[in-house]
């Protein structure tokens, strides 16, 4: 229950859209930013504990992430599709399966590969990826 209203909270404040997640299974990003990506709400509850208080800290990290990426003026939004594709400037696609990886991070500036980082990064990392990835001081 409790894991149930941390995601709730995080996902309402990164900008989860439920709709969009029951009824595709494939998202396309191409703007620049940074994307947490894991289970939607339904698959939340029926999560193992271990993968339960994982999924609490990758809350918590990307709370954190959210509001730095955001004083930066960057995107940061949650993706719970299955399959999440990020289109770059030559056209090309970068591909993330969930059904390997349950949650992780992506930075993507719609030029360059992303930057996938899989599973729980703490905030201090995932601040220092952004800089190095987004060159950011």
């Amino acid at each position: 229950m409790i894991k149930s209203v941390v995601t709730f909270f995080v996902l309402l404040f990164l900008g989860y859209s439920g709709a969009s997640a029951q009824y595709l299974s494939t998202r396309i990003i191409t703007e620049k930013g940074v994307y947490l990506f894991g289970p939607s709400l339904v698959e939340a509850d029926t999560l193992p504990l271990e993968q339960g208080e994982a999924l609490d800290d990758f809350s918590y990290y990307g709370n954190k992430i959210a509001v730095f990426a955001r004083s930066r003026g960057l995107t940061c939004e949650y993706v719970s599709e299955r399959t999440i594709k990020i289109r770059f400037a030559s056209k090309k696609f970068y591909t993330v399966n969930r059904d390997s990886v349950e949650f992780g991070t992506i930075f993507t500036d719609g030029t360059n590969e992303p930057l996938v980082l899989k599973y729980v990064v703490t905030d201090t990392e995932l601040e220092e990826k952004c800089k190095e990835y987004f060159k950011l001081k």
